[in-house]
């Protein structure tokens, strides 16, 4: 039975060979019940039932010490799962009636849909195709000669209705000891519930508190912990409540042991008063005798333990004492045996004897009809005896499903704290993210703000770059224009200068060819200067001739001397010609150098001049040059200071970008998380709660259990307090009869 929606401890489930004892136990008790009416119970199936009730006691005892050692395994490992399929499927399987609503109503639990009663009327067509059948064997094998039969018969059953309600005890005591364990266990499961939860509330963060997050997480907490200080507050009303019903099982245990007792001192006394009996007379010492010890024991047995109690069967000597124990009809046949003869047919006639037979054969009918019902109602007995074994068997498979889905469930609780273990875990590192997650978003708003900022800087600062390369790219077109112009009048200078250089060569060469001419010129003046000065001197020689030839003319003859000086002048004549020629020639010469070197001098003034203007304009070029390529050059420097910082705000942006984007995806993915986190604590919640219906549905099913069994206590009990009443009357009927032999015998 469970209890409290806590996991129920490992109930020991019996072997195969033990439901094989089990089995030829309900085997041998239906064949006895079946065919005991024709022969008596022979020593060895009573030895075997011996051997069968002590097998029992010892599976009963090792039933006993496995809970125990379930609890402490339950204690090690605290296994607390739950499966929703097993317990559903044996809560629909399960039969109802109608102490099962009163028991959910006590129990304080809902009960789950109500189930049809196939099995229980499936149960009570089977009784009573039995009772039929046992009914018409028993018409058709009783008779009036049987009488000894019955009576043996009579004992056999009512042995082993005292075997089987042992045997019950016995389950009884093993049920209440394993429920025991089992509340230890609940026990000790709520203390470490306890622990936890204190565990928890010790290990709760105190930085979720500054975030929303967190405080909706601590919130989560705290209705947790306050679902599970409810939980534990139920566990405990329950287990109080199991340990009350544990309280009352006790006693009705204790009760029932009592009566089992009372039965036992019962079928003794009837055994033994019947053993000591002489054809058919109980004498007076052996009563009082059997009564003082059926009164000793009952006190022996109510003083000493439950334990010594457990499992007693009946002595071993027994089965000689069935074989010993004459018969009814024996007796009574004895009994007019001892009549007819004895004193009172002096006395009577023999019509009286007659009659008296007769009356005495009538009783002796009504007697046999009255034990042939009483066998039939213990036939009965036993039928239902042994439907209660099938369904004893049937329950005990249940509970070993229930234990199967009960160790299931262990697992799956185990597996739930785990998990829960591990959600809260990753609850702490949630705050802690989300505690990273709120400094980063502030800082993120901070990047973000800055980044606004620096947008709109780099944006007017862009602007500004913008217009001053506009400008920089106007001056620079300018000054292209005005470098190409530059270039133009540079080449064309150029040019001129390279014209005036082949003017100047021309002019260089013109130079010294007047020069060559000139020197030329000169040498032949020179030449004819030495020319002429040789031809002064000759003609100084020839005036001095002159003078001589005047000198000898006078001497001489005039013809010669006229001659001669006529040819003398005509060479004179000559020579001055040609003097006055090259005189001419020379001046020309002259002249034309004169002229040469001016138009030289002149050149080479005017090559100076314009050399040095190219000069100028050279160099006026060159420092434009110079200054534009400055210009050019510090423009570039600008343009690339201007791009290098373009490129590096362009880098800062996208970097900004980027890093917003990995911000975007990591604000999407915890939000993902937190989404996935919610559903599967929904989930959870979702399952926890299937677990309580799941384990409130088995503590329904449970305690429907317990109240069967109760009515199947109530049902035996009431045939007992009827067995012990018809025993009584039967104890009475045969003090009656002793009576009356005695008085016959009198």
């Amino acid at each position: 039975m469970l209890k409290g929606g806590t996991a129920k401890a490992a109930l020991p489930r019996m072997g195969a060979p033990e439901r094989a004892k089990l089995s030829a136990n309900s085997s041998q008790s239906s064949y006895s019940s079946n065919f005991g009416m024709k022969t008596s119970r022979s020593s060895s199936t009573i030895a075997s039932d011996l051997r069968l009730s002590k097998i029992k006691r010892a599976s009963s005892d090792d039933a006993l010490a496995k809970p125990v050692l379930g609890s402490v395994a339950a204690v090690s490992r605290i296994k607390k799962t739950v499966t929703t399929g097993a317990i559903s499927e044996l809560s629909d399987n399960r039969p109802r009636s109608a102490s099962s609503v009163q028991s959910t109503k006590k129990s304080g639990i809902p009960a789950p849909r109500e189930i049809p009663q196939s099995i229980s009327r499936e149960r009570v067509s089977l009784r009573d195709q039995q009772k039929s059948s046992i009914a018409k064997k028993m018409v058709t094998s009783a008779s009036t000669s049987s009488l000894s039969t019955l009576s043996k018969h009579s004992r056999g059953s009512v042995k082993t209705k005292a075997e089987s309600v042992v045997f019950d005890k016995n389950l009884l005591e093993s049920q209440v000891r394993e429920l025991l364990a089992e509340a230890k266990t609940k026990e000790f499961e709520i203390s470490k519930l306890r622990m936890e939860l204190q565990r928890h509330k010790g290990k709760d963060p105190s930085s979720e508190a500054g975030t929303p997050e967190g405080n909706s997480e601590m919130e989560r907490t705290q209705a947790q912990s306050g679902d599970i200080q409810v939980l534990v507050g139920e566990l405990k009303e329950k287990n109080g409540r199991f340990q009350r019903e544990l309280a009352t099982l006790r006693e009705e245990n204790q009760a029932l042991k009592q009566k089992l007792i009372t039965l036992e001192s019962t079928t003794t006394l009837l055994t033994s008063s019947s053993m000591h009996s002489v054809n058919g007379v109980f004498p007076e010492n052996t009563t009082s005798d059997a009564v003082s010890a059926v009164s000793g024991s009952h006190l022996k047995t109510s003083v000493s333990s439950g334990s010594e109690t457990k499992g007693s069967p009946l002595p071993s000597s027994e089965s000689s004492e069935f074989e010993k124990i004459p018969s009814r009809s024996d007796s009574v046949s004895s009994s007019i045996k001892s009549v007819v003869p004895s004193g009172v047919v002096k006395e009577l006639s023999v019509e009286s004897l007659t009659d008296r037979i007769q009356k005495m054969e009538e009783s002796h009918h009504s007697t046999a009809e009255e034990l042939q019902a009483t066998l039939q109602e213990l036939a009965d007995q036993q039928q239902v005896v042994q439907e209660l074994t099938a369904e004893n068997e049937r329950l005990a498979e249940e509970k070993g499903l229930l234990q199967t889905s009960l160790q299931q469930q262990r697992d799956r609780v185990e597996l739930l704290v785990q998990q829960n273990d591990s959600l809260l875990q990753r609850l702490r590192e949630q705050a802690q993210c989300n505690e990273a997650e709120a400094s980063r978003a502030s800082r993120v708003a901070e990047l973000e703000q800055r980044l606004a900022e620096q947008v709109e800087s780099s944006r007017f600062e862009r602007e500004k770059l913008v217009d001053i390369q506009q400008q920089l790219t106007g001056s620079l077109r300018a000054l292209e224009m005005e470098n190409q112009e530059e270039q133009i009048a540079v080449n064309s200078l150029k040019e001129e200068v390279e014209l005036l250089q082949g003017h100047l060569e021309s002019e260089k060469v013109a130079k010294d060819e007047a020069m060559r001419k000139s020197e030329e010129q000169r040498q032949a003046m020179e030449a004819l200067r030495v020319e002429s000065a040789s031809l002064k001197v000759q003609v100084e020689v020839e005036r001095q001739k002159i003078a001589e030839l005047k000198a000898v003319q006078s001497a001489s003859d005039n013809t010669e001397l006229q001659s001669l000086l006529k040819a003398v002048h005509e060479d004179k004549d000559k020579l001055e010609l040609s003097c006055t020629e090259l005189r001419q020639e020379l001046q020309q010469v002259e002249v034309d150098r004169l002229q040469l070197l001016e138009r030289v001098e002149k050149q080479e003034q005017d090559h100076k001049t314009n050399m040095i203007a190219l000069d100028e304009k050279n160099r006026d070029a060159e420092n434009q040059i110079k200054d534009l390529k400055e210009t050019i050059f510090e423009l570039e420097d600008q343009v690339e200071q201007q791009r290098a910082v373009r490129l590096h705000t362009n880098q800062t942006i996208l970097d900004l970008e980027n890093q917003i984007k990995r911000l975007e995806e990591n604000k999407a993915e915890l939000e993902k998380q937190i989404k996935a986190m919610n559903k599967q604590m929904k989930d959870e919640t979702e399952e926890w709660r299937r677990f309580q219906a799941d384990l409130q549905t088995a503590v329904v099913v449970a305690n429907d259990i317990k109240v069967e069994a109760q009515q199947e206590l109530r049902t035996l009990r009431r045939r007992l307090q009827e067995e012990q009443e018809h025993s009584a009357r039967m104890a009475s009927e045969l003090e009656q009869i002793q009576g009356t032999r005695e008085m016959h015998e009198g």
